[in-house]
């Protein structure tokens, strides 16, 4: 099967017709049935947004309500740098699954429709890429990419929490970036896409993307020096899909002081309350090229086979300089599969060099966030052992006999074993994050049931809703859940913040209330604990069991009308 650049240009052209690429949109197929079950599970069980999600639910309808997001989500900046308040940089995911949320009428199902498309998008650009860039064997590694990416998180990549978005986003620019290297042309408006998408979204990929952009543009300038000219119009289109993904955070630079990039600058030149050792990251990095056994993980231990996988990359490069310098003929193949390892170990390096920046017990998590490059990165090295060890068969007398039974072997080891991962989901970060999920949602649904029923009668009805509340689940996760379905329901919805600086969800805050409003104020006690005596008069109170609390721990909700 040729795979040279030369007759993959000519055997795969732009034109996505089924007929033309059948390999292609079998695997696109196979895998969008993962997204439309979880998709459909998640609706199954009666999922609802709270917490991080319910707040990205308002954000989402107060981008197409006339409120419109300029910045993304809140960022935990304050407890890595003492009075440092950033936003995660945009706003994208907000007005994208916002669309589908209006279509429906502000239905769930909108919502996560939204997710779901967005995840499908990311999974199609990353296999076109890998198609486009090397042939099947190209996309074969994309399709085992993705499969170990699914069996790592699992059904919260439909979920809007913003790190979700970012992990296929991060897939699809490195994708991308493969293809540009190669030389493809007409790509940078997709890529600017892919890059502001992911981002935006949240502050600790948005290094890895932006050092990725300034690669490319680097790459691009070298290019143009030396004769090689874009297509007419590429760059007004380029500029012009810039312009448009990033016109919120601009216009919040000239509208908010102190803005967004200030906030997010003096995070990264601040020193850090505690940062992560060197020793450690890099023992986490190697944990993310080779995330199937958990053994070294859970010991804390460098994973050897993740630091073989980084060897064997290192060495591809390396033999590939080697060759050139000594004005070697290289196989085109071997050369595609090692530009792709060449942007993999990018991948690894700003993995390495996030995880250093990041501190405190959040490493973990925020580090894992960037997965898909180390995946992306062992995708490569398995392409480039595949065509190294296609070209080492050809070479032998019965060489085209074998090669079959190498294709064999290439196509168990690329996908069996992210398979086997996928089976068993072994990831701690979908161990971490998938039981608590469930349990907010359930105890979310345990207050709503009750309490909008109630906020839907005499004399609550038609009166603007002050939410207040204390607690990490009472607040924290309840609250927004609270909030966000009476939004969608048309109540003016006000909650205060501890967020210093203005922003653009100020139309929100409880100074802005004139006249009667209904106030409610969710509390929360553990086991063993005494409710503290209100202290204002309570019209009515609802008490449920607080499930996160193995004893008799209670959420409390107080509601009352007050005001003139």
């Amino acid at each position: 099967m040729p795979t040279s650049p030369a007759s993959i240009q000519s055997r795969i052209g732009r034109r996505l017709a089924v007929r033309e690429h059948p390999w292609f949109w079998i695997s696109f197929a196979l895998l969008l049935l993962p997204i439309v079950w979880w998709f459909v599970a998640r609706l199954s069980d009666g999922w609802l947004p709270q917490g991080d999600d319910a707040m990205i639910a308002i954000r989402a309808h107060d981008a197409w309500t006339g409120h419109w997001p300029l910045v993304g989500m809140r960022s935990t900046s304050d407890q890595t740098v003492e009075n440092v308040f950033a936003y995660h940089p945009g706003p994208l995911e907000f007005y994208v699954i916002g669309l589908p949320y209006l279509v429906s009428g502000w239905h769930v199902w909108g919502l996560l429709l939204g997710c779901a498309i967005v995840l499908a998008g990311f999974v199609g650009v990353s296999l076109w890429s890998g198609y486009r860039a090397a042939g099947r064997p190209g996309l074969l590694v994309m399709v085992g990419a993705t499969i170990a990416l699914y069996g790592l998180f699992g059904s919260v990549l439909v979920l809007p929490w913003n790190p979700w978005p970012t992990i296929f986003g991060l897939l699809a620019s490195l994708a991308v970036a493969w293809r540009m290297l190669l030389g493809h042309r007409g790509l940078w408006p997709l890529f600017i896409v892919c890059v502001s998408w992911t981002g935006q979204a949240h502050l600790g990929v948005t290094p890895i993307v932006g050092l990725l952009g300034a690669w490319m543009l680097a790459v691009a300038v070298l290019r143009w020096w030396r004769g090689h000219r874009s297509e007419r119009g590429a760059v007004k289109r380029t500029l012009l899909v810039a312009l448009v993904c990033w016109l919120g955070p601009i216009v919040e630079v000239f509208t908010y002081s102190p803005n967004n990039v200030g906030e997010i600058l003096a995070l990264t030149t601040a020193e850090k309350t505690q940062d992560t050792p060197t020793g450690q990251a890099w023992v986490h990095v190697t944990h993310m090229v080779f995330p199937w056994i958990r053994t070294w993980r859970d010991a804390g231990d460098v994973t050897l086979p993740g630091l073989a996988i980084v060897v064997v990359g290192v060495v591809a490069v390396v033999w590939r300089a080697r060759d050139r310098r000594r004005r070697r003929p290289v196989d085109e193949s071997v050369d595609v599969a090692t530009t792709a390892v060449v942007v993999g170990l990018f991948a690894v390096a700003a993995s390495f060099w996030a995880g250093t920046r990041t501190g405190g017990d959040l490493r973990i998590v925020y580090l894992d966030f960037t997965m898909a490059g180390p995946i992306f990165f062992t995708a490569a090295v398995a392409l480039w052992a595949y065509q190294r060890a296609r070209l080492a068969v050809l070479a032998r007398d019965d060489g085209p006999q074998r090669m079959l039974g190498v294709a064999r072997l290439g196509l168990a080891a690329a996908l069996l074993l992210p398979l086997a991962g996928a089976m068993a989901g072994w990831s701690s970060v979908r161990t971490f994050v998938e039981p608590g999920n469930r349990i907010d949602v359930k105890q979310a649904r345990l207050v709503l049931d009750d309490l909008v029923p109630a906020l839907q009668k005499w004399p609550y009805a038609d009166l603007p809703v002050e939410v207040e509340g204390v607690g990490l689940t009472a607040w924290g996760s309840v609250g927004p859940a609270v909030s966000q379905r009476l939004v969608v329901e048309g109540r003016s919805v006000f909650y205060e913040s501890w967020w210093p600086k203005s922003a653009d969800d100020d139309h929100r805050r409880p100074r802005d209330i004139e006249g009667e409003r209904v106030v409610v104020r969710l509390e929360e006690r553990a086991a063993g604990a005494a409710w503290d005596e209100p202290k204002e008069p309570v019209d009515e109170t609802f008490t449920y069991p607080l499930l996160t609390d193995d004893g008799d721990g209670e959420i409390r909700v107080q509601v009352s009308v007050r005001g003139e």
